[in-house]
């Protein structure tokens, strides 16, 4: 299934090391605090248990919100995310 996850941490360490556990689980970055990307239902679970370790502060939070196929070939983006764009530019020059 495919997923998509957004975070709201107001500490800069926190917010980086679960932007660092969304990266390890193989999720892509698409905007700053947002990442997209397939998981299992044992690595979800997997993830959310890590996810709680972390996120523990009072008002901090990550959403996980599961996107259908149809949704996804539905996606609609108006501009360019800086974070595509980059690893669009450094597959260009392989």
């Amino acid at each position: 299934m495919k997923y998509l996850i957004i975070y709201d941490i107001t500490d800069d360490n926190l917010r980086n090391q679960v932007a660092e556990t969304l990266k390890d689980y193989g999720l892509e970055r698409i905007q700053y605090s947002a990442f997209t990307g397939h998981l299992t239902r044992n690595k979800l679970n997997s993830l959310l248990t890590d996810l709680r370790k972390l996120v523990t502060q009072e008002g901090d939070n990550v959403k996980i919100y599961p996107i259908c196929q149809t949704c996804s070939r539905g996606v609609k983006e108006v501009g360019s995310s800086r974070y595509r764009t980059a690893e669009r530019k450094k597959v260009a020059f392989i």
